[in-house]
């Protein structure tokens, strides 16, 4: 029943998902003071507790305004039930009591103030918010679906939106990925066994306990980064992912791999190509590659003892300190730049490891370091967002010592040149579907 009431008798809504600036404020406080009768025609709202539903901007502008009554109605729980007498012969559907009571808040606060996003999304239901008719909550949601069809567009001529951040996780991603593993049926069989022990290493829990190089990255690496028909290589080829994949885009590709058994199964994988794998040290590049004859150096160096490929002397992964690791990594990687081309990029994909203290090493920036002093500076860094496997499991034990899950590596696109020169050398990028071709001899 509308009436006034004492302002000490009502309470405030401490839930109010509303907010209203000083201009505004200012503005309500001048209309209930000049207009007669306008609270009578706008009365608060209470529910049978005397808490305001409707109308907390001007019980607050009132209290301002130094009254000490304030017109008011109450919303009872015999007005919901006629309510849901109503809806059940129309065929709607009824509510209880307190969601209407949630509606009321929603619908009458249309004026004056503004939406507090924050308490919206993480105290209302949105199904219910887009049922009661709140316009600029839909208008988010038609930004989502805007976002969603940018998407779909930039993957028709990227394969992947060219973004900062690249989520593997994406279906459209691992759709691609699924073509790609169909095409080159490498599941790691010649890295069985060589992965380092215990939990730190996470890449023992994806690809059947063998870290393999996922194909859609060499593939963007491939279309984004390099030319066509162009010359690629690796002076850390590891599996045959990448050569593959940069053979099958019409690329010759030159991979250097220190393991003589991985070499023969990836130079099997490619009989009958331009492509081919060196059995050799990744330090011995320049005895396998002319200086300034590459278009497009890719690699993904060992993570040091992450991973122990061999016994042998000049793996990487088999040093004994991380300071002699870094400098078989700056050897082949010195020595892979003068095998670059000017105006040509480097793709490295990399990810940081522990110490046995558990502190990280600092492998992405010690790499930055190498190719800066080489004179190839930094131009795109980007995540690559992983799936999550078996690491929720896990995460709870490297919470007890508040380490992170991690569950992504740093991709770092350096460029040999001056970069004004980019727009000259590289074509625009226009990508066709991907078709899996059964009769290819690759």
């Amino acid at each position: 029943m509308k009436k006034e009431r004492k302002i000490g008798e009502i309470k405030s809504n401490p839930n109010n998902p509303r907010v209203i600036k000083n201009d505004k404020f200012n503005s309500l406080k001048n209309s209930i003071k000049t207009l007669p009768g306008y609270m009578e025609l706008r009365p608060v709202i209470l529910d049978k507790d005397m808490m305001v539903l409707g109308g907390n901007m001007r019980l607050k502008a009132s209290i301002s305004l130094g009254k000490k009554e304030i017109w008011t109605d109450i919303f009872t729980e015999a007005m919901s039930e006629k309510m849901n007498l109503e809806a059940t012969k129309d065929g709607r559907k009824t509510k209880t009591y307190l969601e209407y009571c949630d509606e009321i808040i929603i619908k009458d606060n249309t004026t004056a103030g503004e939406w507090e996003w924050d308490m919206l999304a993480n105290e209302w239901d949105s199904v219910l918010l887009k049922e009661y008719g709140l316009d600029v909550w839909q208008n988010v949601d038609d930004n989502t679906e805007n976002e969603i069809t940018e998407h779909n567009k930039l993957s028709d001529t990227f394969v992947v939106p060219p973004f900062s951040i690249l989520d593997t996780k994406k279906g459209y991603w691992q759709e691609r990925k699924k073509y790609w593993k169909e095409l080159i049926g490498d599941n790691g069989e010649s890295r069985e066994g060589v992965l380092a022990k215990g939990d730190t290493n996470i890449m023992s829990k994806t690809n059947n306990g063998v870290s393999l190089l996922d194909p859609v990255l060499a593939e963007i690496a491939n279309k984004w980064f390099g030319l066509k028909n162009c010359n690629t290589f690796d002076c850390f080829a590891g599996d045959s992912v990448f050569g593959y994949v940069s053979d099958y885009l019409g690329n010759k590709f030159t991979g250097i791999e220190l393991r003589q058994e991985q070499t023969d199964l990836n130079n099997q994988r490619l009989k009958g190509s331009k492509s081919k794998y060196i059995c050799d040290d990744g330090q011995n590049v320049l005895k396998h590659i002319e200086e300034n004859s590459m278009d497009l150096l890719f690699s993904c160096p060992p993570y040091f003892d992450l991973e122990v490929y061999s016994d042998l002397e000049t793996d990487a992964s088999n040093q004994k300190s991380y300071d002699d690791f870094i400098k078989i990594i700056d050897t082949a990687f010195t020595n892979s730049i003068k095998c670059l081309k000017d105006n040509r990029f480097a793709v490295i994909v990399v990810g940081d490891i522990r110490n046995k203290k558990g502190f990280y090493y600092g492998f992405p920036d010690d790499i930055k370091k190498i190719f800066i002093k080489n004179n190839m500076l930094l131009y795109n860094e980007m995540i690559l967002a992983e799936v999550l496997g078996t690491l929720p499991q896990r995460v709870g034990r490297y919470m007890n010592n508040r380490k992170i899950g991690k569950c992504h590596q740093n991709i770092l696109v350096f460029y040999k040149g001056d970069v004004k020169d980019i727009k000259k050398i590289y074509e625009k990028i226009e990508f066709k579907n991907l078709e899996i071709d059964e009769s290819s001899d690759i």
